[in-house]
């Protein structure tokens, strides 16, 4: 499915949820790393992208399943970021991201510390043209600077994903967390 620009405002939940084993944000400077397995950086605002494939048949394939080709287009590709504090983070800090092709905002899905067994499903904007963040109006006042500390540590993540396009990489390096990368390192 090629996701269009089909950008929506961002939203947060009404209501709390329980989170067994919710943890607060780490204070201090740390920074988002990419944990989702790599594919190809693309064209336009938005880096990540997958390869755009289609059914071939197989004769010699067990049950005739066909294979997947390349078609040769990319599209782009919702990626799972947590802080690179810990390559397997607790399930409150991760953020979940969505591009659109030809748009140059992204959308950030994540849940928001409450309390030690409760979060709140949230989303904020990221508009890599104009480098800003956007928190839903309807965010609870008691969690807004943690939304927006979260934003900014997100932008600032797509912003090094795009520069580390720029330099020529055809897929995420720097950005990945420690343990993703290569062992020659």
């Amino acid at each position: 499915m090629t996701r269009k620009s089909m950008y929506r405002a961002p939203q947060v939940a009404a209501e709390n949820t329980t989170a067994l084993y919710a943890i607060e944000p780490e204070p201090g400077d740390w920074a988002y790393a990419l944990d989702d397995p790599p594919e190809i950086y693309g064209p336009g605002w938005y880096p990540f992208h997958r390869h755009v494939t289609r059914p071939v048949p197989h004769d010699g394939a067990p049950l005739r399943l066909p294979r997947l080709e390349r078609t040769g287009r990319t599209e782009p590709r919702p990626v799972r970021i947590s802080p690179n504090t810990a390559y397997r983070a607790w399930h409150n800090e991760y953020v979940t991201l969505f591009g659109y092709r030809d748009d140059a905002r992204v959308l950030a899905r994540t849940h928001l510390y409450v309390s030690p067994c409760t979060v709140r499903s949230a989303e904020f904007g990221i508009d890599l043209r104009k480098k800003s963040i956007t928190v839903p109006e309807a965010c609870p006042d008691n969690l807004r600077q943690q939304a927006e500390e979260k934003a900014r540590r997100v932008l600032a993540f797509l912003l090094a994903a795009r520069a580390e396009r720029r330099r020529g990489l055809a897929s995420p390096h720097g950005i990945l967390h420690a343990e993703m990368r290569p062992r020659s390192e």
